[in-house]
C-alpha cells in the first residue's frame, strides 16, 4: 500500500534514505511524540533569563536560604513578570511566549497520555500513537503539509507491508477538556466509523516493515 511521509528532521534521520527500510516495531520503536512528551518538562534555562533568575535568586536568598537551579519553572519566571515592576516590554513578551509554548505543548502531551491510557485499557490490539509513523493519502498531502510548523521535513512517498489502522486527525480529543474527559473522548479516534474518515485529514498509523520509496519533496524554513 502506498502512502506518503513526513519526516521531521532532527529524528532518526540516518534511517531515512530513497530505496531504504524502516522496521517500525511497536515494542522497540519510539517516534518523535514519545519522545517528546519523555522529555517534557515546564522549565526553561536560567541563562536565557540572567537579569531576572539573579532578582529571583535574591530574593529566595534574602527570606529563606534558597536559590534557583540552572532550570527554572517557567512559573517562577511569570510570577515575577506579574508582581515586579521594571521589566522591558521585550522581556516581558518574551516571558509571555514562553509560557504560551511550554502550555501549548503540555496540553498536547495530556491529550496524548490519556489517549494512550484509553488504548492500553480498552483497545490495546490498536496501534499506539507514540509508537508508530504516520502517513497520509495523496489527497492529503497539502492540508498536512499546512500543519507543519515546528521544524524541517522530508516528503517520502512509502510503501507499507502491514495493513495501517486508518483514523482522522478531526477525531482527536479536544486539548480544552479535563484530562479524564480526554481519555473518554479517545473511544471515536480508536474507532472511526466510515463517515468520519474524509480523505484530507486522514491519518494513517503504520507499523511493521515500511520501504521508502523516494523522497518528493522538503519543507524548509522560509
Amino acid at each position: 500500500m502506498e502512502l506518503f511521509h513526513f519526516h521531521l528532521l532532527g529524528n532518526k534521520d540516518r534511517m531515512y534514505r530513497p530505496n531504504g527500510e524502516i522496521m517500525v516495531d511497536p515494542e522497540k520503536f519510539n517516534n518523535r511524540l514519545f519522545n517528546r512528551i519523555y522529555d517534557a518538562n515546564v522549565c526553561v534555562s536560567g541563562d536565557m533569563y540572567d537579569p531576572i533568575i539573579k532578582d529571583i535568586n535574591k530574593a529566595l536568598h534574602d527570606s529563606a536560604g534558597l536559590t534557583l537551579g540552572d532550570q527554572v519553572n517557567i512559573g517562577e519566571i511569570l510570577q515575577y513578570a506579574l508582581y515586579q515592576k521594571g521589566l522591558s516590554r521585550d522581556e516581558l513578551i518574551k516571558v509571555l511566549q514562553d509560557t504560551s509554548d511550554i502550555m501549548l505543548k503540555t496540553g498536547i502531551n495530556y491529550r496524548e497520555l490519556a489517549m494512550e491510557e484509553f488504548r492500553k485499557n480498552n483497545c490495546p490490539d490498536k496501534p499506539s500513537r507514540l509508537h508508530t509513523l504516520y502517513a497520509c493519502n495523496e489527497e492529503g498531502l497539502r492540508f498536512w503539509l499546512g500543519q507543519i510548523h515546528d521544524g524541517e521535513s522530508d516528503i517520502y512517498r512509502i510503501d507499507v507491508e502491514q495493513e495501517p489502522f486508518v483514523t482522522n486527525e478531526e477525531l482527536l480529543p479536544l486539548e480544552s477538556l479535563s484530562y479524564g474527559n480526554k481519555i473518554q473522548a479517545s473511544y471515536k479516534y480508536f474507532h472511526p466509523k466510515k463517515k468520519d474518515l474524509n480523505g484530507v485529514t486522514d491519518e494513517y498509523l503504520v507499523q511493521g516493515r515500511v520501504k521508502l520509496l523516494e523522497k518528493i519533496g522538503e519543507v524548509r524554513a522560509r
